[in-house]
């Protein structure tokens, strides 16, 4: 702390009758400091290099005069004090002697007062005012105001404050001023909250990324993940489509084969949350994100996947503020996909069946019917607006804080029938009714209301339709479906996906400080959740009647935890610990229907045909976790570190064998910095070097898998009764993941600097999957234990201040991981499929297992191999006809070997294929692993420019080394009917007589088109994103200040999701995987990607 020195001549009144009692062991001067200021009226000033406040003492004191104490504790020391009336100043011994003349000067004094205030108009106690060359002074009071005697010369006033930089202001003749101090938040000593403990930022041993309020922010966004994307080392988030939809969130790679438990777990002011879809990221304060197994250990069997850590905001002591914050943007749809015209459909049918014959559609130039060409991409898509509005309180007084935001977000997609709304409302309250006890509480409400659309029908219908197929009937009514085809059109703007959410989210703590050392804690956390999905699809839809279905998902889930914290220190030792417990209970009820309904006229229920009524799921399930858990932490004289954490968790959804699993760490480490050889290394300001080890757990599996299960409904012979449906395993157990880290912390000339590097192993074990099982048991699979899988990597991060003077400033940040991930171990060391993906040990997950398409036959001729399956290059003569073979440019005379494929010899415009087992004889054995779907490296790149009051921001992030399959392209491109169009590429380039060269076959309907995934359509899916381009100017106080009312105001124009240098032909490369760790980069066509162009608008009173 900065704080002025006075040296009054002393008013002994109050200061001869003044005692206290005390008995503090072995604690720092500050600590001693508080104690005396908690037991009478006195308040300390001082200046933070003139005192020593992390030297240990031991005061034994009982009923003392305050100067008899001081007298002790100073001794020896260069600080010496001066009281006048409750005012104690602590100042150096030297600077009593050089101003004590001048102080005791008798001269008329004139009185100055004042107000001293933030950059946002807040008042600010304790601001230490000092005149200049001289050791008077006062401190504001709770209000941010003071009042001073000064002599005739005294021209400068130096104000001085934790967390603000020291002003010096010219008094002259003025008898009040107004002072405003500027945030120097690079001077203060960042603690951060991970699990049950507080850990300074520079002694945290473990990998921990940081996003904080101003950079969310920047992307101007409606999900806290939109900001994040490409900031942090080891973090991949993609996303997952439409308004509304959520993001994957990948820390450190894949380490489960369960669908839906890649997700991490999500922590918002220590209440556990399985998802964050509904927090306004206006309200976050700071994002932490946990990636290695020390730090996210203590989170127990819920951390396997990493942590997201989210403090929202709080109110000031001092300080009422109103923020009001409305964005309105625009978007539009990035890029589109080829779709064929009716020149091009007419050009396929010839092709299909006899080329040089005109077909009668060819010849009636006047059908309107054969000469339409309607761009169904064009008649879904649309301008999308989206419009966000909230407004915050927040406040507080000495022991009293709050902080109550409300906001609006109404989005309209880029997609016809698609939109998001969500309104939310987070109230939180702290109290600190004594010093000993502080209590509060944070209510979330929220409710959402998305509508979508079924993707595949409407994109696949998009896409392979036949273009001259009529969209509208004369009557302007929707044309239905015809040759099987569906009008994609109708799909996007009849179909009715409306889903609605509703949340509630209460959480409250009471804390008792018992000593300053040691504290206890209570929790309690309750979120509630109501989800309903209606669809509705009328009968120009569904061919006969019209349908409909109705799903409920109600759950609750109870937290409630108690803990103790204890922190001492002992000379150069400070040693904290904590202890405590969990219990978590989760409760879901799932009611599904559907229905025929009697006519499109009512879509509700009241309108449904009876005997169709089906109930689809009927269930009610719960699972409950019980914990315990503690920690230590270990400090030798700032230098020598060591964390330990141990967690034991007990989970219903295991069976007895298994209930329960053990997850330690422990870490060390080394900072350099603080060691005496490097005292002469003033550019470093933080070097540390750490280690650590954790094992985290996962045990987002179904309820009761441990056990069989008997459902009711089924009939045999007539007769209705209950049959087993699930095969139970007793010996299930937890999913366990070892993760090792050694990180590099680097931090130089005062922090504008900054370095980081990890190196890390993450080892699952004991992988819970769905295991098949022959048909004759009854059962499909089994869920069990079957194997291990290994992610390792570099996480490196550079960013700092380039430029910073008055003006000016330029920060900068780059980031980037290297990724490589390994399946280890099989149950067997058997591989098995998921989908068209192959899972086996030695490789990677996400093994795209298909057929390896090698060209395209040029002749007849060239399907020709030797006996041992090389291929021959075939000879023709000046006219054209076949003459003989040839061998690596020798003529070749023994026997010819052709590829067959489904019973047929392959030939002029087929498929080359890879005959991988020799036969000669395309199969489902010539299988092979034809390309990857996990990226192999990702990060991202921002830089932050400030002139005066106007800024930009510009962030980029990239992923390279995936692969995707266009699963959809290949679809529409097999010819499997008549009805479906090729793309125009396909049909364009497409093989169509002998010695073409080509890289489509030939358009004729064969077998060889559906033997997939083929390769062809498995390509690149690296990617570099523009991800925001952010400018924003500040209104200067010049303005505000004229305005009583208005503490800031800013504006901000944004582009997001400007530009993508891909070689991707699809909508977009990002492509979440939804939950399914096993078929990473598979493009069934999804909602696509937009473009926003963002204004808004902030103002703060």
């Amino acid at each position: 702390m900065f704080v002025a020195v006075f040296a009054l001549q002393a008013n002994t009144t109050y200061t001869q009758k003044t005692k206290v009692s005390l008995n503090l062991i072995n604690v720092p001067v500050r600590q001693v400091i508080e104690e005396i200021e908690s037991k009478t009226d006195f308040k300390f000033v001082y200046k933070i290099k003139d005192v020593n406040l992390n030297r240990k003492i031991t005061v034994n004191a009982n009923k003392k005069l305050v100067t008899s104490v001081l007298e002790n504790i100073f001794s020896g020391t260069n600080t010496t004090y001066r009281i006048l009336d409750t005012q104690i100043s602590l100042v150096e011994k030297d600077i009593i002697e050089a101003y004590k003349d001048i102080d005791n000067v008798s001269v008329q004094q004139s009185k100055i007062s004042g107000s001293v205030t933030d950059t946002y108009g807040n008042p600010i106690p304790g601001v230490s005012i000092l005149i200049k060359k001289s050791t008077r002074g006062t401190v504001s009071d709770f209000d941010g105001k003071f009042t001073l005697l000064m002599s005739p010369g005294d021209k400068t006033l130096v104000f001085s404050s934790i967390g603000f930089k020291t002003k010096e202001v010219e008094v002259g003749n003025q008898t009040t001023i107004s002072v405003v101090l500027k945030d120097d938040t690079e001077g203060l000593d960042e603690v951060v909250v991970i699990g049950y403990a507080a850990v300074s930022r520079d002694k945290i041993l473990g990998a921990l990324g940081t996003v904080k309020a101003e950079e969310i922010v920047q992307a101007t966004p409606t999900s806290p993940f939109d900001a994040v994307q490409g900031r942090l080392s080891g973090v991949q988030i993609l996303s997952n489509g439409g308004p509304g939809a959520g993001f994957d969130i990948k820390i450190r790679g894949t380490s489960t084969f369960s669908a839906g438990g890649t997700e991490p777990l999500y922590v918002v002011d220590g209440q556990q949350l399985d998802n964050i879809d509904n927090i306004d990221p206006s309200d976050i304060a700071s994002l932490e994100i946990l990636k290695d197994g020390a730090t996210a250990a203590i989170y127990g069997s819920r951390a396997a996947n990493g942590v997201v850590l989210i403090t929202t905001k709080t109110g000031k002591s001092g300080e009422f503020s109103l923020d009001v914050n409305a964005t309105t943007a625009v978007t539009n749809l990035i890029g589109g996909l080829a779709l064929p015209n009716s020149n091009e459909r007419r050009l396929y049918e010839r092709l299909r069946t006899n080329p040089d014959n005109l077909r009668t559609a060819d010849l009636d130039s006047l059908s309107l019917l054969q000469r339409n060409s309607i761009n169904s991409q064009d008649l879904i898509t649309r301008m999308g607006v989206r419009q966000l509005f909230n407004v915050a309180l927040s406040g507080g007084g000495e022991k009293s804080k709050f902080y109550w935001n409300t906001s609006i977000l109404e989005e309209e997609g880029v997609i016809v029938n698609s939109s998001y709304k969500r309104i939310s409302s987070l109230l939180k309250i702290d109290l600190t009714p004594s010093k000993k006890f502080k209590v509060g509480t944070k209510i979330n409400l929220t409710y959402e209301e998305q509508k979508g659309l079924n993707e595949s029908n409407v994109f696949n219908s998009l896409i392979s339709t036949v273009p001259t197929f009529p969209i509208f009937e004369p009557d302007g009514s929707y044309s239905p479906r015809l040759g099987g085809r569906r009008n994609a059109v109708a799909e996007a703007n009849l179909g009715k996906r409306n889903t609605r959410n509703f949340r509630a989210q209460l959480f409250n703590y009471a804390q008792y400080n018992f000593f300053p050392t040691l504290s206890i804690k209570s929790t309690l956390g309750i979120n509630y959740r109501y989800n309903q999905f209606d669809g509705f699809r009328p009968t120009i839809l569904e061919r006969e009647f019209p349908r409909g279905e109705r799903d409920t998902r109600l759950s609750y889930d109870i937290q409630q935890e108690n803990f103790i914290n204890y922190k001492e220190d002992f000379g150069k030792h400070t040693l904290s610990a904590f202890a405590g417990m969990q219990i978590q209970k989760y409760s879901r009820e799932e009611f599904d229907v559907r229905s025929n309904f009697v006519s499109d006229d009512i879509q509700t229920f009241n309108n449904i045909d009876p005997t169709t009524f089906s109930l689809d799921v009927g269930e009610n399930s719960k699972n409950n976790l019980f914990s315990l858990f503690g920690g230590i932490n270990y400090d030798f004289d700032n230098k020598y570190l060591f964390a330990a954490t141990v967690r034991r968790d007990g989970s219903s959804r295991f069976g007895d064998n298994k209930e329960y699993g053990f997850f330690p760490s422990a870490s060390v480490g080394w900072r350099v910095s603080s060691e005496n050889f490097m005292e002469g290394v003033d550019f470093i300001d933080n070097l540390l070097l750490s280690a650590n080890y954790g094992v985290t757990g996962n045990e987002r599996i179904g309820n009761y898998e441990f056990g069989g299960a008997y459902s009711p409904g089924a009939i045999y012979n007539g007769i209705s009764g209950v049959v087993p449906t699930r095969l139970g395993n007793p010996d299930l157990g937890w999913e366990s993941t070892t993760q090792t880290n050694i990180g590099i912390t680097l931090n130089m000339f005062k922090k504008r600097l900054n370095f980081n590097a990890d190196f890390w192993r993450k080892d699952t074990s004991d992988l819970l999957a769905s295991v098949p099982l022959p048909e004759e048991t009854g059962f499909s699979g089994i869920r069990q234990n079957i194997g291990a899988i290994r992610n390792e990597g570099i996480d490196l991060s550079l960013s700092g201040t380039l430029i910073k003077n008055e003006n000016f400033s330029w920060k900068s940040a780059f980031n980037i991981t290297f990724l490589r991930n390994e399946v280890l171990e099989l149950a067997g060391g058997t591989s098995f499929q998921s989908g068209d993906y192959i899972i086996e040990e030695g490789e990677s997950l996400g093994n795209i297992y298909g057929f390896k398409n090698l060209g395209v036959y040029q002749y007849d001729e060239s399907n020709a191999y030797t006996d041992t399956g090389i291929r021959l290059t075939p000879n023709f003569d000046g006219d054209g006809a076949f003459v003989d073979y040839s061998l690596n440019g020798q003529d070749y005379t023994g026997s010819v070997t052709q590829l067959r494929n489904a019973g047929r010899t392959l030939e002029g415009g087929d498929i080359i294929w890879d005959d991988i087992d020799g036969d000669f004889d395309i199969t489902a054995t010539d299988r092979q692993v034809i390309g990857n779907g996990v990226a192999t490296m990702f990060g991202g790149f921002s830089n932050d420019f400030k002139y005066k009051n106007f800024g930009m921001s510009i962030l980029f992030d990239y992923s390279f080394g995936q692969d995707i399959w266009r699963r959809y392209d290949e679809l529409r491109n097999d010819l499997n009917s008549g009805n479906e169009t090729p793309g125009p590429d396909r049909i364009n380039g497409s093989w169509r007589e002998q010695g073409d060269i080509t890289v489509y076959p030939r358009m004729n309907r064969v077998p060889q088109n559906r033997e997939r995934p083929n390769s062809f359509f498995v390509t690149s899916g690296d990617f570099i994103k523009l991800r925001f381009v952010n400018f924003t100017y500040d209104m200067p106080k010049t303005f505000t200040q004229k305005v009583n009312w208005l503490k800031t105001m800013s504006l901000n124009l944004s582009f997001n999701n400007i530009a993508t240098w891909t070689n991707y032909i699809g909508y977009n490369p990002e492509l979440g995987s939804r939950g399914n760790p096993l078929q990473p980069g598979v493009d069934n066509l999804r909602y696509p990607n937009k473009t926003d162009i963002i204004l808004g608008l902030r103002v703060k009173f």
